[in-house]
């Protein structure tokens, strides 16, 4: 004999959200320490945290002597991810490495353009067309830029936050 649900029983609100995967960060915080970690990134950090959102941020979970492996851990712990291109970000390898992992996890990404153009990100174009130039000088990293420049293809045809320095920074 089976039981029958009746009325009383408590029921999930949700009944998928028993199979809603858990995840060690609310947010993954995606920038180049050299152009907004002191200014826009700490703040959109801070505010984020003061309103409860579990938010990874590179310098508080990662020595500097940064670990690929333990880097794609807290990507993969992460539910959302806000990349923060900024004219910097594709010089850092390290944030086209972010970028690439997080589009490939396939989860929700908001864009932030901090003083670039969507289409410069996307199109790989301004101070992302000339980084690239550096890295398609080395060889070790010839190779990775074609999966780099699709993952900024990618997150940049996403609609996001186009902020202008000038004007709101």
């Amino acid at each position: 004999m089976t039981k029958r649900k009746t009325a009383d029983e408590p029921q999930p609100l949700n009944p998928s959200s028993s199979k809603r995967p858990r995840f060690d960060f609310d947010v993954f915080l995606s920038f180049r320490g050299e152009d907004t970690r002191k200014g826009f990134s700490g703040h959109l950090y801070e505010a984020l945290k003061q309103r409860g959102v579990n938010v990874f941020i590179d310098s508080q979970g990662l020595d500097k002597g940064k670990k690929v492996e333990e880097l794609f851990r807290f990507i993969q712990g992460s539910e959302i991810f806000i990349p923060i291109f900024s004219k910097g970000y594709a010089e850092s390898k390290w944030c086209l490495v972010e970028i690439a992992k997080i589009v490939a996890c396939g989860r929700l990404v908001l864009p932030i353009f901090y003083d670039v153009e969507p289409r410069e990100v996307r199109n790989v174009k301004g101070p992302f067309e000339a980084a690239f130039r550096k890295h398609d000088e080395d060889e070790e990293l010839k190779a990775k830029t074609k999966e780099w420049r699709q993952a900024l293809r990618r997150a940049g045809e996403v609609s996001g936050y186009d902020l202008k320095t000038e004007t709101q920074g």
